[in-house]
């Protein structure tokens, strides 16, 4: 008689959330179990299997793009490692469709659906899964021009802003911070470097009244700009060194700030990235990208029915409003547009022949 065997996914690998559907009806697990496992990899898909059925179904998998192993029945279970949350930032603008289109693969989710997860602050796309998912998302997504990051909640640390409409909301959030221990600050930071238990607790008291956001550290991102600069050919090299602008471009650039030197900075390379400029005299700003906001201005378009198509859903305009505007250039459109959001639409426009910019509401 032929010894039992188990099927165990090691990793996501090139696989897909599409799979499930072909995987149902061989597995005895509902859908979000099996969702589960494959993204909490290593872990048994299946087991009590004939080794024949055992190596066939693994040949379907590994053809499907997951990384799968057929293992006696018996053998030791996978170890449980730590889970992480998992958020995306997309670097470059004109490559958003294709992480897109990535990110639909991996998660079996719409066009619309993914391009909503990308262009939130932060793009937190998965929760709790492993570090064998985390490698494999690295693997797809950073040829693409997005950047993963993920956060381990054990050893997380959070900040709390307030976001409510006015000042009053704060008398409302202050005893709950004070209840834990913690001494706030004033708008809009209210409380810095918070462990998850007392994050959790201020969410979980404070969420749904929309007062406070809640912020890993390790999704946050952050805009350099350079504010003032000392005048002279020392600076000039220093900036030139540390930003990598052409040289032509300096004098230029100095006459125009405030400018953004270095957009999207992981919150642990803030200092180093400014450390050489501040050091050469150099006046910095530094913004937190989840907060930040652009207004959207077209000059300029050579395809006002594709332009007007793409900016209606973008922004959530009638389609005429859009259509008016655009026979009226210049124009800047009145809805804020978050970070990714707002790159992604300056790229796509000017792929289209359109030119666009973005001004600070």
């Amino acid at each position: 008689m032929n010894s039992l065997h188990r099927i165990t996914v090691r990793s996501l690998h090139k696989g897909s959330a599409s799979i499930l559907r072909a995987l149902v009806p061989h597995f005895d697990l509902p859908p979000a179990e099996l969702a589960s496992r494959i993204f909490r990899a290593p872990a048994v898909l299946a087991g009590g299997l004939p080794e024949t059925l055992a190596t066939e179904l693994s040949e379907a998998l590994r053809g499907a793009g997951l990384d799968v192993v057929v293992e006696p029945d018996g053998a030791e279970p996978p170890a449980a490692g730590p889970s992480f949350d998992v958020a995306l930032y997309v670097r470059d603008g004109a490559r958003f469709r294709e992480a897109c289109a990535e990110l639909v693969t991996v998660l079996g989710c719409t066009q619309a659906e993914a391009a909503a997860a990308l262009c939130a602050t932060p793009a937190t796309v998965l929760g709790a899964v492993s570090q064998a998912t985390v490698d494999a998302l690295r693997a797809r997504f950073t040829p693409l021009g997005v950047e993963v990051d993920a956060s381990h909640a054990p050893t997380a640390r959070y900040d709390i802003f307030y976001v409510g409409s006015d000042a009053s909301g704060v008398a409302v959030v202050r005893p709950v911070l004070e209840a834990l221990g913690v001494t706030p600050g004033e708008p809009p930071l209210l409380a810095s470097n918070l462990d998850h238990a007392k994050a959790e607790r201020v969410w979980r008291e404070l969420g749904s009244r929309g007062l406070v956001r809640v912020l890993d550290h390790a999704f946050q991102r952050f805009d350099v700009s350079l504010v003032e600069a000392p005048a002279g050919a020392d600076f000039a090299r220093v900036l030139i060194q540390e930003t990598g602008m052409p040289e032509a471009l300096v004098p230029r650039v100095l006459s125009r700030l405030p400018v953004v030197l270095h957009a999207g900075l992981r919150r642990e390379d803030v200092a180093a990235r400014s450390a050489a400029l501040e050091a050469a005299g150099a006046k910095l700003s530094v913004q937190l990208v989840s907060f930040r906001s652009f207004r959207l201005r077209v000059d300029e378009t050579k395809d006002p029915g594709g332009t007007s198509e793409l900016l209606s859903a973008a922004l959530n305009l009638p389609a005429s409003d859009v259509r008016t505007a655009l026979s009226r250039l210049p124009h800047t459109f009145t809805p804020p547009v978050g970070d990714t959001r707002a790159r992604w639409l300056v790229a796509e426009l000017r792929s289209r022949g359109t030119r666009a910019s973005l001004v600070e509401p």
